[in-house]
């Protein structure tokens, strides 16, 4: 029996439907089921016996049996996302969205119509997707069915330890805190994008490359924990909400195929509603948040935003190269220092370091640390007051990886409490990057990176709570 189904789905499928599941789930008919929620389980509480993983298995190779020019197909699938294969490009190929404030949106409407294809391919009308929740440290490993070189889940195109199981994720690569902090959708769209691109470094292989990553099983997985922290942050309350009221950003439409084949198109105000709109929840989460996208009149409210306020170019030296080794960067902070002083001793303004127009010829292979005032003798650790944050090169900045790829990317970090701990001292700062890798048997790894690093520049921002005008909003039906 699928243990996902709840009480809910028991009675909305009817009694006979019902029964079939628990006997042989293969005779459900997806019509009796169309109206249940179904549950995304934590793949920490699941084994390579539960349905959920054996109709995934089973589903992944009825769909790599298929043409590559049927969209349900493996490869088909694998390539909305991204691909290698040379262009003209079939419909919806190399359609994703990273670097953008439409990350989230993109992820949950291919998430969503992938589920609907496996349910299908597998004829387990009633499987929901389950998530990796890899910030636990319970589950910092490659879920153990995905390490079993018999099964379907498994492919060598990955980090070699990982497939093993001696290797794991480092705690500051997968650290969301910053992200779940902003109050913006902007700005938390923008920063959960980095721990979500160290985990695709750290898996390695497919994962590691915007263009080959959905091929792994362990993509969707990965993204659907992604997709739960969308919800998360959402519930959170403190006036975080989404971009309701935004024209561009829910007018953008999105093609994608359904479990039939057949192209179905979508936009952001299709999927602000997970449960009521898309028929799941995740197992654990708080409740959902019902938002809706909206049209104005004419009472003038308040809309809780994260602006901007200050840039502060670092003087110094221009662009900064990292090799293999660590980089140390010297910081001026020149007539800024009160200023920058005061926004890191701000309760409400944010004191960011900002990393800009960061590129690399080929994919480097390692993650990279970053800390503020790293005195030179010690040893790089996530637990020094230094540190600030952890980011790797995915989904932009890499040359090589297509149109996607080579976009510059940027990256930003909280420097308030390092910044705080350097005035104390009244030293000089300087900016510390090191390459870093996985945990082996629990210890850090050390790599090598494989291509230099080129950051175009380097500077402080200013991050603050505003509250704009704008025109009273009222829920579309």
């Amino acid at each position: 029996m699928n243990r996902s189904w709840n009480r809910r789905q028991f009675v909305l499928a009817g009694g006979a439907a019902a029964t079939a599941a628990v006997t042989a789930k293969s005779w459900i008919n997806p019509t009796s089921v169309k109206a249940a929620t179904f549950t995304r389980m934590d793949v920490g509480n699941l084994t390579a016996a539960s349905s959920q993983i054996t109709s995934y298995a089973k589903a992944i190779t009825a769909m790599k049996a298929l043409p590559s020019t049927d969209p349900r197909s493996w490869s088909y699938q694998a390539a909305i996302h991204g691909t290698t294969a040379p262009c003209p490009c079939l419909t919806s190929w190399n359609t994703c969205e990273h670097g953008t404030e439409f990350f989230w949106s993109w992820h949950r409407m291919y998430l969503y119509y992938f589920e609907k294809i496996v349910r299908r391919m597998s004829g387990d009308y009633g499987w929901a997707l389950p998530y990796w929740n890899w910030q636990l440290a319970s589950e910092s490993q490659l879920p153990s069915m995905f390490r079993d070189k018999t099964s379907p889940l498994y492919t060598v195109n990955r980090d070699a330890n990982m497939n093993s199981g001696s290797g794991s994720l480092p705690p500051g690569d997968v650290n969301c805190s910053f992200a779940l902090g902003d109050l913006a959708f902007t700005s938390a769209v923008e920063d959960i994008q980095n721990p979500h691109g160290n985990v695709h470094e750290d898996v390695g292989g497919w994962m590691a490359n915007i263009q080959t990553s959905a091929q792994d099983p362990i993509f969707y997985f990965h993204h659907s924990n992604v997709d739960r922290l969308w919800d998360i942050w959402l519930a959170q309350g403190g006036g975080r909400s989404d971009p309701t009221g935004d024209a561009t950003w829910k007018g953008k439409t999105y093609t994608f195929f359904d479990e039939n084949g057949t192209a179905v198109t979508m936009n952001d105000c299709d999927v602000l509603r997970a449960a009521q709109q898309l028929n799941y929840t995740y197992q654990n989460e708080p409740a959902q948040v019902n938002e809706y996208c909206v049209i104005r009149i004419k009472i003038p409210p308040w809309l809780l935003q994260e602006v901007i306020v200050f840039d502060w170019p670092l003087p110094g030296p221009g662009p900064v190269e990292v090799n293999s080794d660590r980089l140390s960067v010297p910081v001026e902070l020149g007539d800024k220092i009160k200023d920058i002083q005061a926004v890191a001793a701000s309760k409400t303004d944010k004191l960011i370091v900002v990393l800009d127009s960061v590129q690399v010829d080929t994919q480097p292979g390692v993650t990279y640390q970053v800390y503020l005032g790293l005195p030179e003798g010690d040893e790089p650790t996530t637990k020094s007051p230094y540190y600030l944050g952890t980011f790797s090169m995915f989904g932009m900045g890499i040359k090589d990886q297509g149109p996607h790829g080579s976009m510059p990317a940027t990256f930003r970090f909280p420097a308030g409490p390092a910044v705080t701990a350097l005035l104390k001292e009244n030293r000089k700062p300087s900016l510390t990057i090191v390459p870093s890798g996985i945990l082996i048997d629990g210890k850090p790894s050390k790599p090598k990176a494989k291509a230099p690093l080129h950051i175009g520049a380097i500077r402080f921002s200013k991050r603050t709570e505003a509250r704009a005008p704008i025109s009273k909003v009222q829920p579309k039906p």
